[in-house]
């Protein structure tokens, strides 16, 4: 029996379907599938096996679908952890042109760092392979073209970008909700992500240091922008339903003064069409409430992370005509608590919560099926070129200390 103040996730889908007519919230339609693979097992291979790789490797040994053949790397640790991480005995290669040449593959992903991204997915795509390339999708302005181009002329096979938020089943809810009306009219998202080390990897010899911790050096890296805001970045426009159009920001190498060319704290304010901002900010020196996205609109705010997302209410004088009186949605029970304390947000089905896996198997999971039934992907092209534009601009104005507007047409 339920309690007083509770309700269920059938009075929520009821609720919510009043809801969607007076929420004007533009939505963003599912990437387009790839033709379903003739294989039952997808055969893969995998282009950089460091510690991004190892973990898609760790993920995908979970699948009974996808089986490693090849693996790549140049640096002999990262090839010799690869392979054992892989557990299928992958034949490893140095030159990924080699690995692209084998037919027995199905699908590659790349773990390079982010400059090697737009050469290897073109090469991948132009030979019939399906691509999981992670984020951020691409290094510079000028590879959007080529990437379309290649893209539209291989549009059967799949194309997958690593933003691991929009395969995971919590934020889903969480976006489920935000379309239905749970927060009322967005305005307003808000994200940062907090440490306090110096974000390096250790190096055994000094002459690996921009090979091991290319993150720090401009000639590879879009730095904390593409590292870490191109997460939270792609959650705002999730949330929005567009891109933005400008974006200010600082930023600089102000606390680790070791040698490193990308900053070590950076913040922007993003501004989109219908006058949303999402404001954004990374600091190396102080892990004060570490990462998460809060969603911010006039009937309440989801605040979400990794594993853990709440929704808290808005105490409104005035109800908006044709707006529900409740204020109540999830898939989940909540009480009156919630209007101070928040309250859990789950994926349910009925009353049974679905189990939880972490967002690298989910993502993956996606794209194997996108490969091998013809499934959606969770995150295709334009998500992806969406990001990489706004890594890039917000780039632009920390270097510049000038707003950066979004080009009038961007096809």
């Amino acid at each position: 029996m339920e309690e007083q103040g509770e309700l269920t996730r059938r009075d929520f889908l009821k609720t919510a379907a009043t809801a969607t007519a007076f929420v004007a919230l533009p939505h963003v339609s599912g990437p387009q599938a790839g033709a379903p693979s003739p294989n039952s097992t997808v055969n893969y291979g995998i282009i950089g096996t460091g510690t991004e790789g190892c973990t898609l490797l760790r993920a995908l040994a979970r699948i009974p679908a996808a089986q490693c053949v090849a693996t790549c790397d140049i640096y002999s640790p990262n090839q010799m952890k690869g392979i054992q991480t892989a557990g299928s005995k992958p034949q490893l290669y140095e030159d990924y042109r080699r690995l692209l040449d084998r037919k027995d593959i199905d699908a590659v992903l790349i773990a390079t760092p982010l400059n090697l991204h737009t050469a290897m997915l073109l090469d991948a795509l132009s030979v019939g392979k399906h691509v999981f390339v992670e984020k951020t999708m691409f290094f510079k302005e000028e590879e959007e073209k080529p990437i379309r181009a290649v893209a539209a002329a291989h549009s059967k096979q799949v194309l997958q970008v690593g933003l691991q938020r929009r395969s995971d089943a919590l934020y889903q809810c969480a976006m489920d909700m935000v379309l239905a009306g749970a927060v009322g009219r967005v305005m307003f998202v808000r994200a940062q992500w907090h440490r306090n080390n110096d974000w390096r990897r250790p190096v055994p010899d000094r002459k690996y240091e921009r090979l091991i911790n290319w993150r720090m050096y401009r000639e590879y890296s879009g730095g904390l922008m593409a590292e870490l805001a191109s997460h939270q970045i792609d959650v705002a426009n999730w949330a929005i339903g567009a891109e933005p159009i400008s974006v200010v920001g600082t930023g600089g190498i102000d606390y680790w003064k070791d040698g490193r060319e990308t900053c070590d704290n950076a913040q922007a304010i993003f501004e989109y069409p219908g006058g949303q901002k999402m404001m954004w900010s990374s600091v190396l020196c102080n892990a004060h409430y570490d990462f998460n996205e809060q969603i911010m609109g006039d009937r309440g705010t989801i605040e979400i992370t990794l594993g853990k997302g709440l929704f808290y209410t808005e105490h409104v004088a005035k109800v908006s005509e044709g707006a529900p009186k409740e204020s109540w949605w999830a898939g989940a029970t909540v009480s009156e608590l919630a209007k101070q304390q928040g309250f859990p947000i789950y994926r349910a089905t009925g009353n049974k919560t679905l189990p939880a896996n972490d967002a690298w198997y989910e993502e993956l999971t996606n794209f194997i099926a996108s490969v091998r039934d013809g499934k959606p992907v969770a995150c295709g092209l334009e998500q992806g070129i969406a990001d990489a534009r706004a890594v890039i601009y917000g780039n632009r104005a920390i270097d510049t200390g000038q707003k950066v507007f979004w080009p009038k047409t961007t096809s």
